[in-house]
């Protein structure tokens, strides 16, 4: 009897939990209508609270999350919600593409690089294809880079060379290659790899002024004539022309001053 009892005090308590995540979830729909989003976030909270494991309960995360990510910019309450999903949707391709935002809201808005590196390596842990997972590793290497740790970016890029990947996805690899080299101030070495990339990849290079950065590599290693050559090439293609001018100026003065400079480009 006391059994029975309890079963019905606790399907009482369920359908009533039901009852009241249902109408802040409608109450949250009617203030996203009137475009009031800190208002619709609250009842989400609310309606995520009383049952976070329901279908509902991950439907009010995952419109939270939405909501918090692109009309309040509350970036953190975004990521709370996304880890909801992530630990609760029932649906794995859900799981992946929460978890790949917490990660992307780390790195893009809060340049939080330290922790994307965390939740970009927890992708590498889940399904994924090689190109999926050259994604996840650029994006590591980046954040690395941006903290200064060359080497461990380095070791990303690596690996990342030696996966199945398209043109784009190597053209952008190499690319930070040889920024992180330039950081270094290996500019033998960045110089050589920015050659390749403007030769395998000549219009993409030309979008990203690939050439002018290795003009920049000449220039610190004291190349003049074959920086002066880069820029005239590039005098027709980059705008305004008044700076490309500006820049063969001075390497020409400089070249005056210093006969003897080095050359490392054959």
């Amino acid at each position: 009897m006391f059994f029975k009892r309890a079963l019905l005090v606790l399907a009482l308590f369920l359908a009533s939990c039901t009852s009241y995540q249902a109408a802040d979830y409608n109450q949250a729909q009617e203030a996203v209508e009137k475009k009031h989003y800190l208002i619709a976030v609250n009842f989400l909270d609310h309606a995520i609270k009383r049952a976070p494991q329901t279908n509902l309960g991950i439907k009010a995360a995952r419109e939270a999350a939405r909501i918090s990510l692109y009309e309040t910019k509350d970036y953190k309450k975004a990521i709370e919600y996304y880890r909801h999903l992530v630990l609760y949707s029932k649906e794995p391709s859900e799981r992946i593409q929460a978890q790949k935002d917490v990660a992307t809201i780390y790195f893009d808005h809060l340049q939080s690089y330290q922790e994307a590196i965390i939740e970009f390596s927890k992708l590498l842990q889940m399904p994924h294809m090689d190109f999926d997972l050259a994604k996840y590793k650029l994006s590591i290497a980046r954040a690395h880079y941006y903290l200064n740790n060359f080497f461990q970016a380095e070791s990303e890029i690596n690996e990342i060379l030696r996966l199945k990947i398209d043109d784009q996805m190597r053209f952008n690899t190499l690319l930070l290659q040889g920024n992180i080299l330039v950081a270094q101030k290996n500019y033998l070495r960045a110089a050589e790899i920015f050659r390749n990339v403007i030769q395998a990849y000549p219009e993409t290079a030309k979008k990203e002024n690939v050439a002018l950065t290795l003009a920049v590599c000449y220039e610190e290693s004291q190349d003049y004539p074959s920086a002066i050559k880069m820029l005239e090439q590039l005098r027709g293609q980059y705008t305004p022309v008044e700076y490309i001018d500006l820049r063969i100026k001075r390497l020409k003065e400089r070249q005056k001053n210093q006969p003897g400079a080095k050359r490392i480009h054959k």
